[in-house]
């Protein structure tokens, strides 16, 4: 309700006379308004609870997110003010690209999608927001910026209801380490049993012509060595990440050499223990203190393939 008034300090003060003059209080004193409802303090009200209810589905949708596989598809329907949230794990340097159909929205209702990472702060997981969806935009490409877990979260605004379709995937953080090659020239994967299951494989092996120049995926230090299990090998060494190159018929560089991205490395081979295999490279990739992670994503990226038709709901 709107506050009364206040009197002007110069009436008060004339009221204050008259008493003390003993003259009698007038019959009738002029009669302040009415109160009038105020339509415009209902509407910010209106507002402040839409607000918050829109606020606690974005919480409750990032505190409870759907685990996904990339690459994903989604068809789904949002109430007003309700909010979706799908979780996947990537690497850094990946490309997030999100493809949105807003043409099931209600009478234009909007749908908004940002894109956070799960930051873990003392035991604690925060979400720091990336970017988002431009309103009318139907597509967005973000780098991301490390290791580690990502939410994208889908909403309806605060009084519309709408349907959406909704593509995420992956690109590759890396270019391709041999000229020429192709995804299909990946044959030897990551994880793969080797020596009667002592050991796995540490990378990927990359198939293709001998003496095919391998070239630096990034800016960084080479390090040329050899030894019995890798035969010619360099390490190009990166601040957090080193990769690792193997069965070189011969190296291209010096040792300590500042190299960039795109520059020789050396021609592939079959030194070391794949003597009498058909001539390949071994691709590693190793964060600084931690296992050797897999190279196939970071090479290929996870990506529906191009001109196949892809379900309502698909994923991995």
């Amino acid at each position: 309700m709107r506050p009364w008034p206040r009197l002007p300090i110069f009436v008060a003060a004339a009221f204050s006379t008259l008493l003390a003059a003993g003259s009698s209080t007038p019959s009738s004193l002029p009669r302040l308004p009415a109160p009038v409802p105020d339509t415009a303090s209902a509407a910010v009200m209106q507002v402040t609870v839409d607000g918050e209810r829109w606020l606690r589905a974005t919480q409750a949708a990032l505190d409870e997110p759907a685990e996904i596989v990339m690459p994903f598809a989604q068809s789904g329907e949002l109430g007003v003010a309700e909010a979706a949230a799908y979780e996947f794990a990537a690497s850094g340097g990946q490309t997030l690209e999100i493809t949105l159909d807003r043409t099931g929205a209600e009478a234009g209702g909007p749908i908004y999608v940002e894109v956070f990472r799960v930051v873990d702060v003392l035991g604690q997981a925060l979400h720091e927001r990336l970017t988002a969806l431009r309103p009318g935009a139907s597509s967005v490409k973000t780098r991301l910026p490390s290791d580690g877990t990502y939410h994208v979260l889908v909403q309806t605004g605060a009084s519309s209801a709408a349907d959406y379709r909704l593509m995420l995937e992956l690109g590759a953080a890396l270019p391709f380490p041999v000229v020429g090659a192709k995804a299909a020239s990946i044959r030897g994967l990551f994880g793969a049993s080797r020596d009667s299951g002592r050991r796995h494989h540490a990378g990927v092996d990359i198939f293709v012509q001998r003496l095919t120049p391998v070239l630096a995926v990034a800016a960084g230090r080479a390090m040329p060595a050899r030894d019995a299990l890798g035969g010619n090998t360099v390490w190009l060494n990166t601040a957090g990440t080193s990769y690792y190159y193997a069965h070189l018929d011969r190296v291209a560089v010096r040792e300590q050499q500042q190299v960039k991205v795109g520059d020789v490395l050396g021609y592939v081979g079959n030194t070391g223990n794949a003597g009498g295999t058909p001539s390949h490279l071994h691709f590693g990739v190793y964060r600084w203190g931690r296992e050797p992670i897999d190279p196939l994503p970071l090479l290929v990226g996870q990506r529906f393939e191009k001109g196949t038709a892809v379900s309502a709901d698909a994923g991995g």
